[in-house]
């Protein structure tokens, strides 16, 4: 769960000396051509991993569905084929309020007293994309993605190592060096600076 808050998380790369970590650039660090965001301090990075964004703190608006259509478009128009939409429980609350054909998102099923409402698949003309709720992402952030546009680069594989006992204690360390490759940053896009209450 680090691993994957870290590649969601809003953070530039850090080089890293004898006396400071390494550290991956994370998603937003990446994310320049298909994206929304405040109107105000709101700004996109450089998109080349070096700087992270720059969140809006006076002007948060709501996601809605104008706004995932407007990024949706945005990236069709740049070559970009997304498939998955990750977002935080209260924007996924945000995305079942999308309409569409009939609105048909909530069914009674027959027999068994049940309510489902779920929003798994949103087909737009730019494309058809699975909703998948992330309790790693910043609760802010919408991100439409292209998965076989990034990669996690492994340079050395995670492993569990245990270190010295202590009485009953028993003490392990996790170890992995790896970092977020973006591909193509243009077949992807965000929705940025969103309230998130």
């Amino acid at each position: 769960m680090d691993i994957e808050k870290a590649l969601f998380d809003n953070n530039a790369r850090v080089a890293g000396n004898s006396s400071t970590a390494r550290e991956l650039a994370g998603a937003p660090a990446w994310l320049v051509t298909n994206t929304v965001y405040g109107a105000n301090e709101g700004a996109n990075p450089t998109g080349d991993g070096t700087d992270a964004r720059t969140d809006e703190t006076t002007a948060l608006t709501a996601f809605d569905q104008t706004k995932f259509d407007t990024v949706m478009q945005s990236i069709w128009e740049a070559g970009g084929k997304p498939d998955t939409v990750y977002l935080s429980a209260f924007q996924m609350n945000k995305a079942l309020a999308f309409t569409g054909n009939n609105n048909q998102r909530s069914s009674v099923q027959a027999g068994d007293e049940r309510v489902v409402k779920s929003l798994a698949i949103y087909v737009t003309p730019w494309g058809t994309v699975q909703f998948m709720p992330s309790r790693e992402n910043r609760s802010r952030d919408v991100f439409i993605m292209q998965d076989d546009m990034w990669e996690v680069a492994v340079l050395r594989p995670t492993k569990n190592v245990a270190l010295a006992k202590t009485g009953d204690n028993t003490t392990r360390q996790v170890v992995t060096e790896l970092t977020l490759c973006a591909k193509n940053e243009a077949a992807n896009g965000g929705i940025f600076d969103n309230t998130t209450s």
